[in-house]
């Protein structure tokens, strides 16, 4: 069970949050929008969870299934890992930092999944749910999808900048 272990990373480690910004540069450098987008932008204007959040779903969802595996060597190793060792069992860490970025305890632990996630996500950019809709639609008419009559493509590469930058 040692592989177990070894073979899952640790959410918090730096690398992941490398991994997170460098998908966010991609998509910003994809879409042809401005460089100092607020990032905070990106995955509502895709449509997309952020990447943390993806992997903070997928990561819940397999610590779950494992402590109700009915193998009784992976189930008791990952309570092992989630409940007794967690500070020193990668899984367990997982668990830590996946409960504590959802609110959740973690005997909820199975609670945590993309509807969850979308919910909260939703909650975070209700403020801003305007401006990545006008986005999203200048991001259409730039790339031909639709049609803006009386804006070129200079104007709107000026109102998609002042949006995503302000």
């Amino acid at each position: 069970m040692r592989a177990l272990n070894e073979s899952v990373m640790a959410l918090s480690h730096n690398a992941v949050e490398n991994v997170c910004i460098a998908w966010c540069n991609g998509l910003r450098r994809s879409l042809e929008l401005p460089f100092c987008t607020h990032s905070r932008l990106m995955a509502p204007v895709c449509g997309f969870l952020r990447v943390r959040d993806e992997l903070v779903c997928r990561s819940a969802s397999f610590i779950a299934k494992c402590l109700q595996s009915e193998n009784t060597v992976v189930h008791s190793v990952s309570r092992n890992g989630v409940f007794c060792r967690r500070m020193l069992s990668p899984i367990g860490m997982n668990a830590h930092f996946v409960c504590e970025f959802c609110d959740v305890s973690m005997c909820d632990i199975s609670v945590i999944s993309k509807c969850l996630a979308w919910s909260v996500h939703n909650d975070k950019v209700a403020p801003e749910l305007d401006k990545i809709h006008v986005i999203k639609e200048l991001l259409h008419v730039k790339f031909g999808h639709s049609v803006l009559l009386h804006f070129d493509s200079a104007d709107i590469d000026i109102i998609i900048e002042q949006l995503c930058t302000e």
